[in-house]
């Protein structure tokens, strides 16, 4: 059996037993006749096939056999282990082939876990699982290249970073969690059984929201990192593919939540348990079919394939919307939703609809450029500013529920003059969003959500039962703010937002707090909000505060920066070596410090590549780019080519040769240039050495010219390519910088309260899908 013949056959195997697997299912399902045991036989032969198939592959790669196509093109023979490892889901093939196997192993949760929906999901999922075999069936890992390479072309730079081992496969795991609730809810809905469908699908919910999560946080403290331009989230069309599904699951969550509670809310969840994967579907047609090509720095080109996308996308949409509508009971109505405004269902609704347009409205953008292209010359896509115009309001509201939600329990009850109140509040909301306005203080968003967040917090504070936690939390906020105008902070927008995000995060720790004593087991949702408060007010710090300069730095000149004076000493190797580095020195106060950003040039992406220097602090980070590096042509010196003899003042100087034997460097490294000096008829042979020190860079100590002179000459510059050297006579001839570095230097204030309310938020949600397994 040929090379590539094995892998195709174990992929082709697995298309079968998967189709095998799903007919058993759907037989059985349906009642003609029972084929479970057999479905189950097929399905574990179609994980053990799927997983023959990685194994070979990593087989290939590891083994260094470059007449496949895809090891050609990943690996290569001088990668370390953990990239050689990465390179398999490096590309479109290998990502296909790694979702496979997780979706496989996904269904054994249904196998064991599905209940009384077991069949049917298990049927539903080996259509997924049939989906990705297909696709791989026509965009094969295994194909071969025309002629056997003797190297592979290696991993992109890019991508070779300890973070490329970590973010695909925990992004894959969660893109294959998101079928377990669309199988589940499908057969709940074909059945016409929702008895425990909450209880059994819930779990899964939380477990799909805390990997995607975890891979969208993970993915951009990687761009963060690596790429140098200073940002974690440009809200990048790719990048937004990810982020909507994890939206709507919160979304979800917050629904199951009111329909645990009370029953409300049926029909909504099981559609957004269908959408959360359709969505994750879809992303997956936007990135790989080459649409955003030209608007995503993540976009995968066009390798083939759309129509098997397109056909899957249709039919899983095709399939959820038959079953929801032909599925209509009482049951799957379920009960009325309680829209009074002081339950806790309302709270948890209000947060399901605010992540709902949030996902959506992030959705119609990332979408754009798909839909411009086919109306329009010029496909266009939104910019930064588009969603953060939307963003920013929805972000203060969602912190407004925050804040309520710890405190607002029960069915609610009737409040009176409840109408009268709320248009007391709502007026005098309306008062300061219009002084707002007309002070130019905020644009026309902003106050519309200054006016519904002052009137819908005054009118829940107003309640004499929720007024003291209310009002602390208030407080708590307020105090956030006066810290922030201490720091300088005087834009009315930004204020209100810190103010908002503290607030919601000081509600949430009066509830923690509470509940770690008596019922430690409600901390993990609580946990999770305490995170989302804390990630507000990081990213509006970071982003909206961060300040910058570019500096230009002068080859052993110190410049100052901020409060760090920065001295560039030269390159470790050359910009033409891989993952060269810059060699910095940061001098404040009495400390001082080696900074390494890289500054490469990668031939097979024909540019410059940079990796910044991250100084990390507890309240800010330093953040070090380079832009470029200058040769400077008027560097001065004295520079001979072997043989060549020149004359300075009194002196006449000839370079003879190079003498790489040369002793005086720290680690060993040195080279002399071995000079004729002659003056009033007397010639002596000097060798100034140029020798490299412990932290990589090269230096010359001064010799006399002469006996007994006062003059000195240094080795300023080696250029064994021209066979010449580059001297330094102060005094009679000066060697300027030979180079200078472009710097971009910035400070991210509060960036680490990002990353502490994206882990609690991680952690908050990990509490809760161990607590709901349990259960």
């Amino acid at each position: 059996m040929s090379v590539e013949l094995a892998g195709d056959v174990a992929v082709f195997l697995a298309l079968v037993m998967a189709l095998l697997a799903g007919a058993a299912f759907f037989i059985t399902a349906t009642g003609r006749r029972n084929l479970f045991a057999f479905g189950v036989r097929a399905y574990v032969l179609q994980i053990l096939f799927v997983f023959a198939a990685c194994v070979y592959l990593f087989y290939l790669i590891f083994t260094n056999d470059f007449r496949i196509n895809y090891v050609y093109q990943y690996s290569s023979t001088t990668l370390p282990f953990f990239y050689m490892l990465s390179s398999f889901w490096a590309g479109q093939e290998g990502t296909y082939l790694l979702w496979l196997l997780f979706s496989s192993l996904f269904g054994l949760i249904i196998l064991y876990r599905g209940g009384r929906y077991t069949t049917w999901a298990l049927g539903f999922y080996s259509v997924i699982n049939l989906f990705f075999a297909v696709v791989l069936m026509n965009l094969s890992p295994f194909r071969l290249l025309p002629f056997p390479a003797a190297e592979g072309a290696g991993l992109n730079p890019l991508l070779q970073d300890p973070w490329m081992v970590i973010h695909p496969p925990v992004m894959f795991l969660a893109y294959a969690a998101a079928g377990v609730p669309f199988a589940l809810a499908l057969a709940a809905m074909v059945r016409r059984d929702f008895t425990d469908w909450l209880k059994i699908t819930f779990p899964y919910v939380v477990i799909t929201s805390l990997l995607l999560v975890a891979a969208n946080v993970m993915g951009g403290y990687w761009a963060y990192k690596t790429l140098g331009w200073g940002g974690y989230w440009a809200w990048d069309p790719v990048e937004n593919t990810s982020f909507v599904p994890w939206v709507i699951s919160i979304g979800l969550i917050h629904g199951m939540l009111v329909e645990r509670r009370s029953g409300a809310l049926r029909r909504s969840n099981l559609l957004l348990a269908c959408l959360t994967f359709f969505l994750v579907v879809y992303g997956t047609f936007l990135t790989r079919s080459g649409v955003l090509a030209d608007f995503s720095v993540h976009s995968f080109v066009d390798l083939g394939i759309n129509s098997f996308l397109i056909f899957f996308m249709m039919l899983f949409l095709i399939i959820t919307l038959v079953v929801f509508f032909l599925s209509r009971t009482p049951e799957k109505t379920g009960r009325p939703l309680n829209y009074n405004i002081f339950s806790q269902e309302f709270i948890l609704f209000a947060g399901m609809m605010l992540m709902l347009v949030l996902g959506a409205i992030v959705e119609f953008w990332s979408s754009l450029p798909m839909a411009t292209r086919y109306f329009m010359a010029n496909p266009s896509s939104a910019d930064i500013a588009t969603y953060n115009s939307f963003a920013f309001p929805l972000a203060i509201l969602v912190s407004l529920f925050l804040t309520l939600a710890p405190f607002v329990t029960g069915v609610g009850t009737e409040s009176a003059g409840l109408r009268t109140r709320a248009a007391i509040f709502g007026a005098l909301g309306l008062i300061l969003a219009v002084i707002l306005f007309v002070l130019k203080a905020v644009e026309m968003p902003m106050a519309v959500t200054v006016l519904l967040y002052t009137a819908v917090m005054l009118i829940y504070v107003a309640e004499a039962h929720l007024r003291t936690r209310l009002l602390t939390a208030i407080g708590i906020g307020i105090a956030g703010v006066v810290v922030a105008m201490l720091l300088g902070v005087d834009s009315f927008a930004y204020l209100f937002f810190i103010g908002a995000g503290v607030a919601a995060a000081g509600a949430q720790v009066q509830i923690i707090i509470h509940y770690l004593g008596s019922r430690p087991e409600l901390v993990g949702g609580h946990l999770t909000h305490f995170g989302v408060g804390v990630m507000l007010v990081g990213i509006i710090a970071s982003s909206a505060f961060s300040t910058g300069e570019k500096v230009t730095l002068p080859r052993h000149e110190e410049k100052s920066s901020y409060d760090y004076g920065i001295t560039y000493r030269g390159m470790a190797g050359s910009v033409m070596t891989t993952n060269n580095e810059l060699l910095l020195t940061l001098n404040r106060g009495d400390n001082s410090r080696e900074a390494r950003p890289h500054f490469f040039y990668v031939p097979r992406m024909e540019a410059m590549m940079k990796r910044p220097y991250i100084d990390k602090h507890l309240t800010f980070d330093l953040y070090l780019s380079p832009l470029d590096v200058q040769e400077l042509s008027d560097a001065g010196g004295l520079r001979l080519i072997k043989g060549q003899t020149d004359t300075i003042g009194a002196y006449t100087v000839t370079f003879n040769s190079f003498d790489m034997r040369a002793h005086g460097g720290e680690t060993g490294i040195a080279v002399a240039a071995e000079l004729d000096v002659s003056r009033d008829g007397v010639t002596e042979r000097i060798k100034p050495v140029l020798a490299s020190g412990h932290d990589g860079t090269f230096v010359s100590e001064p010799i006399p010219l002469m006996s007994g002179s006062a003059d000195s000459v240094k080795l300023n510059q080696v250029l064994p390519g021209q066979g010449a050297v580059v001297l330094e006579i102060p005094g009679l001839v000066e060697v300027g910088p030979p180079d200078q570095l472009l710097l971009d230097v910035s400070i991210k204030p509060g960036i680490n309260l990002l990353w502490l309310g994206t882990i609690l938020i991680a952690v908050g949600l990990a509490l809760v899908s161990v607590v709901r397994i349990r259960r």
